[in-house]
This record gives C-alpha cells, structure tokens and sequence, in this order.
C-alpha cells in the first residue's frame, strides 16, 4: 500500500467524519449521547493520524536531503524496496561465505587425511 494513498484516505475518511459530526449536532439529543463519543474519538484518532502523516512526510524530506535525492520524486516504497533487496543480497552474501569457509575447512581436513592415508600406504609399501 502506497503512503500517499493511505494519506489520502485519511484525509478523504476525516472529511466524512466532519460532516457526520455537524450532521449529529443538529440530530436529537439521543443521537448525540449515542453517538457523540464515538464520533469525537474517531476525530482525534484521525488527527492524531494526520499528524503522524506530516511527521513521517518530514522524516522522508530528511531522507531525501541525506540522500541527495529529489524530496518530490523520492518515494518511501522505493527506499523501503531497495532495503528489503539490500537485506536478502547482503543473508544471501553471509550465508554463501559461511558456506564457502565450511566447504574449506572440510577440504583442508579432506586434504589432510588423504596425506595421512599417503603416508601410511607408503610407509607399508617401504615396510614390507
């Protein structure tokens, strides 16, 4: 899911909530205490929402600075991709090279008893 599309229907999610809110002050009163609570926590909750938004788009322009990238361009699923790929190429380099060291330290013993079994095949022919 893209950021600016979840910004978006945040945006779009607080405008209904603002009209069902001027719609409920003129409702009877029963609406209101039913409904009233509910209503105004989802305005807070939303808001709280938009402020996340505006910190987060805040953090992205750092990044996009820090970055030398164009804060209008730079997009947060990019960035977020091209960590993912990072991540799997950089367990996927860590385990080839434990891999490798494994398979020569098994070589090194391999090469090591095979001049073992040398040594005694020679020291049997020689001891006859």
């Amino acid at each position: 899911i893209r950021f600016d599309v979840l910004r978006a229907e945040a945006g779009t999610s607080l405008k209904k909530l603002l009209e069902i809110e001027k719609r409920l002050l003129l409702s009877p009163d029963d609406l209101k205490i039913q409904h009233g609570k509910s209503v105004q926590d989802s305005l807070s909750d939303l808001k709280d929402l938009q402020k996340e938004f505006a910190t987060i788009e805040r953090k992205k322009e750092e990044l996009a600075d820090y970055l030398c990238e164009d804060r209008n361009k730079m997009s947060l699923e990019d960035v977020f991709r091209t960590m993912k790929t990072f991540r799997e190429l950089f367990l996927k380099a860590l385990q080839e090279n434990q891999e490798r060291k494994e398979q020569a330290t098994k070589s090194e013993k391999r090469k090591k008893q095979l001049k073992g079994e040398d040594a005694k095949r020679l020291k049997g022919e020689y001891g006859k």
